[in-house]
């Protein structure tokens, strides 16, 4: 019986590191958007005003969903793990699998925005 539960409790430190990890990798400043630099001669839809004004609203809103992601991810992961630590054992396999999801919509989420922050400035 000990080493089930201590197969359990490594299993929660394990999840709990790689959540960590996932947490500080994602918070460093460093984007690939800043590596690549930005095109000139974008043509008549960078020197349209209209152009000008979406690619503006692009960066505002990228930027912006690039540190709230993040923080709503932590959230939820801190709600999850307090259900994991007040729930019952049968509980805890749901709430283990809703942090799985949770990190997976953080990365495709971040990995989304930069992909449009980058797209939108070759325009």
């Amino acid at each position: 019986m000990k080493k089930i539960q201590k197969l359990k409790k490594g299993k929660f430190q394990k999840l709990l590191l790689a959540t960590t990890m996932a947490i500080m990798t994602f918070a460093n400043k460093v984007q690939a958007t800043d590596i690549v630099s930005e095109v000139e001669g974008g043509g008549s839809i960078q020197s349209s005003k209209l152009g000008q004004g979406l690619l503006n609203i692009v960066r505002d809103v990228t930027g912006t969903i690039q540190w709230i992601l993040p923080i709503t991810g932590v959230c939820f992961i801190l709600f999850y793990i307090f259900k994991i630590m007040t729930g019952d054992e049968q509980d805890q396999q749901r709430y283990k699998k809703s942090i799985i999801k949770v990190l997976v919509c953080i990365v495709i989420g971040l990995l989304a925005v930069t992909i449009v922050n980058l797209i939108a400035r070759y325009f």
